[in-house]
């Protein structure tokens, strides 16, 4: 283990796709952001599209072959003669990466635990302001890969197992970026699920599979978040690169959901020519490798492409800029807030949302600050938390309030001693120490070269932390495991020795505060599990169609990674499981998860009740929920209000529950409030591949209301009958 994780951290400053040379390039360039305004051909009153293409008509062969590749390893190409400036672009989602001060936002997991659609898109507006105050127009996020095994080394810069709740927080982040001025790039697309070896790797996925659990939360980002830019993976996707997928690319993306972006390569993952060309890809990223200048020529000279397939990649390119006003205006905008209190607060808010209490026994949470006695606060984290994920969204700061003092500033009259966490045996003094307190904190976890972009992670916790949770409360079992990871972790043999359970993910800058108030009572927990946690790795439906051990297996690939691909056997991922991810595959096989999907504790309790559909034909297909949510406990709080969708009787295997809507709703003790939804045409439907479109079959369908997709509270039956022969 520790020799895996040394190469790892000697490495990963060096892989493609992340690390330093992103921070260097942005170091080195920082001058090459123009502040000047647009200084092209004059065209007051000419619309986008008119001004590029009279751009397009003027320029050069080398300058279009110039503009659609990277410049400097993160800027579109300036193009001077017509006094357009370069584009740059950074790392996201968790905050502006390359670039020092900024603020540190919780990773993208963490964000989708809050279930809060308006607070991940005030993350995404306030994000906004740093990129624009540091000259940066293209935001390379969010990240919306499905979350289908947990041991995926990326997973915490996702949004979780389920398409639609990804899809809905995709897009609401998207929104608040677009209202600050920036470009989004949803990524990867498509069916990046792995880090094992992702350049050889080929996502082998059933049309079926693809269109219901892989593609949907894409599909949102574009049609209700309105990107303007759309990143492909690094991987083949059912035999084909995804960089130069015509279906993806062009048939999907382009004429099915009317995408009218641009597409970004992640960077180093062409592997051809006239591919990406033909097939839908904009820009090749970081720099002219495969659309080098003496390829390009190369390939028109044999015929593989053509110059209008170029004028196209730059219109779409261009007139997203155009359209988007980024040429009309400064490219550095310095009096954009930047690491306000405004930011870190929403950052805080976020952190506090995003915290999941999973278990409370004897209801030991929260702390009361007013009494007194000693808490005993130890683990791998507590000091020097870590703030994210590795790779191309981990965003270095020095500002960050680790877990040990964020619940020394929390504590009040509660005295807090910390015990120096070492691999191996504690000391007897130690011992004594915790079984005199009157509970302990354990920190336990994962650091960002261990979870990373790159590979994936061990399903163990590294270093001997499950041993020393467990000797820690078998001598005080008044004990809280605070977890820093980006999934599921094996928890076997101490989970039922502890008192209080928390994941925290990896929550920023403001993670202490953020634990310290959940610890005692500040505020009250009100994180949602955005995946389903397992007790055994083995029992998702995908780990069986997984490889072997990924986290030690992979290195040697990944150094190899920067050579010819075309030299190195593609490998196949099966998908064998097909749509049955998540908590699908967990309530058709009717395993007992360790906590479900959706679920989340409160210091407060909830009821639903007066559950109500209606079927409407007004305009169009829909059908109206409501019921009502009263806070019956003693606290503040809030509750996130799932609706799940059951088709009883179809002609294909469906899951036996499917969340279509959500809302999180906050309530004072005692009060009560009308939750409403309306559920369009495709909450029913399910893709039928041997149509090749989406189908929705008359019958009936349960409506079902709960707080996770193990709790349903309420249900109706509603009856979908045809109109005039057809749905």
């Amino acid at each position: 283990m520790v020799q895996n994780y040394r190469l790892k951290k000697k490495i990963s400053a060096k892989m493609d796709g992340i690390g330093d040379h992103r921070d260097e390039s942005m170091r080195m360039h920082k001058s090459d952001i123009e502040d000047g305004d647009f200084q092209g051909l004059s065209g007051e009153g000419s619309s986008p599209e008119e001004l590029t293409a009279r751009i397009l008509a003027q320029m050069s062969l080398q300058e279009k072959i110039l503009y659609i590749s990277g410049y400097k390893e993160l800027a579109i190409h300036p193009l001077p003669r017509f006094g357009l400036p370069s584009v740059w672009c950074s790392d996201a989602t968790s905050g502006l990466r390359s670039f020092p001060g900024g603020t540190s936002f919780p990773a993208n997991l963490a964000l989708t635990a809050t279930w809060n659609e308006e607070l991940i898109s005030s993350v995404g507006e306030a994000l906004s302001h740093e990129f624009r105050h540091k000259g940066i127009s293209v935001i390379l996020g969010p990240g919306v890969n499905i979350y289908r095994v947990p041991t995926c080394g990326r997973n915490f810069e996702y949004m979780g197992e389920d398409p639609h709740l990804a899809g809905k927080m995709a897009a609401a982040y998207i929104r608040g970026a677009r209202k600050g001025g920036l470009i989004t790039a949803v990524k990867h697309f498509a069916c990046n699920n792995s880090e094992y070896d992702r350049h050889k790797t080929n996502s082998v996925v059933n049309e079926r599979a693809l269109r219901e659990i892989y593609l949907p939360a894409f599909e949102m980002a574009v049609k209700e978040g309105g990107t303007g830019a759309v990143m492909s993976a690094y991987n083949p996707v059912n035999g084909t690169y995804a960089s130069e997928n015509r279906k993806l690319l062009h048939e999907i993306l382009r004429k099915e959901w009317q995408f009218n972006g641009f597409v970004i390569s992640d960077w180093n993952s062409l592997y051809s020519t006239a591919g990406p060309v033909k097939n839908g890809l904009d820009l090749e990223m970081p720099h002219p490798k495969w659309l080098s200048e003496k390829r390009i020529r190369k390939a028109l000279k044999k015929g593989l492409i053509r110059e209008s397939d170029l004028d196209r990649m730059v219109t779409r390119l261009m007139g997203t800029l155009m359209r988007e006003g980024v040429y009309h205006r400064p490219q550095k905008e310095p009096e954009r807030p930047f690491h306000t209190r405004s930011q870190i607060a929403i950052a805080e808010k976020a952190a506090q949302e995003g915290i999941i209490l999973l278990k409370n026994n004897d209801r030991l949470l929260p702390f009361d600050p007013q009494t007194g006695g000693t808490l005993i606060v130890t683990g791998r984290m507590a000091r020097n938390t870590e703030t994210g994920g590795g790779g191309s969204s981990y965003v270095q700061t020095a500002q960050a309030t680790d877990f040990l003092r964020g619940i020394q500033k929390a504590s009040g009259k509660m005295e807090v001693k910390y015990i120096p966490w070492e691999p191996g045996p504690l000391r007897e003094e130690s011992f004594k120490q915790m079984r005199e307190a009157a509970a302990v904190v354990y920190c336990a976890g994962f650091n960002h070269i261990e979870e990373s972009e790159g590979w994936d992670r061990p399903w163990d916790l590294p270093f001997g932390q499950s041993d020393s949770i467990l000797s820690i409360a078998s001598e005080n079992p008044n004990t809280v495991v605070v977890m820093t990871a980006g999934g599921g972790v094996n928890t076997t043999g101490w989970i039922d020795k502890v008192k209080a359970f928390i994941h925290s993910f990896y929550l920023g800058e403001t993670g202490g505060e953020a634990l310290g108030k959940i610890l005692f009572g500040r505020v009250n927990p009100s994180g949602k599990l955005p995946f389903t946690m397992s007790e055994h790795w083995e029992d998702f439906g995908a780990t069986a169609h997984y490889v072997t051990n990924p986290d030690k297996t992979s290195l040697r690939q990944i150094v190899l990674g920067q050579g010819n691909p075309h030299f190195r056997r593609v490998r196949n991922m099966e998908y064998l499981e097909g749509i049955f991810v998540g908590y699908r595959h967990f309530e058709r096989e009717r395993i007992p998860p360790l906590f479900p999907f959706g679920f989340g504790m409160s210091y407060t309790n909830f009821k639903m009740s007066g559950l109500k559909t209606s079927v409407s034909r007004v305009k169009g297909f829909s059908c109206e929920v409501s019921l009502i949510l009263k806070n019956t406990g003693p606290a503040a709080g809030a509750e996130v209000v799932q609706i799940y969708i059951r088709d009883p009787k179809s002609d294909l295997i469906r899951p036996p529950k499917e969340l279509k809507a959500f809302s999180k709703v906050f309530l004072q003790p005692g009060e009560s409030r009308t939750v409403s939804f309306s559920l369009g045409k495709r909450a029913f439907q399910y893709y039928d591949p041997y149509r090749g479109d989406w189908r929705l079959e008359p019958g009936e369908f349960i409506i079902m209301a709960g707080n996770s997709s193990r709790d349903i509270q309420l249900k109706e039956t509603i009856l979908v009958e045809p109109k005039k022969g057809k749905l």
